[in-house]
């Protein structure tokens, strides 16, 4: 859980810093205030998303009685087919 916690953490900065940098590198230059809401913004569904992925797979396998290694196992075989 806590590496998801700093995937989503280190994916919120990386989102923050693009569209600052973005910005600088416009024609017509963005506010920098502004352009850190929208990337905020942007930020809040993916955030969403992947605890909503993490906490779905977390409760199907407490459903069934495997661990997390064991799902995230499954995924992968999943994601390959």
């Amino acid at each position: 859980m806590l590496d998801l916690l700093n995937f989503v953490a280190l994916s919120g900065v990386f989102n923050v810093l693009f569209f600052w940098y973005a910005s600088t590198k416009m024609k017509s230059k963005a506010d920098p205030v502004k352009t850190l809401v929208v990337s905020f913004v942007f930020s809040i569904p993916l955030s969403f998303l992947l605890i909503g992925v993490y906490t779905t797979m977390l409760i199907y396998a407490a459903k069934t009685g495997a661990n997390e290694d064991a799902m995230w196992e499954y995924m992968e075989q999943e994601e390959l087919q």
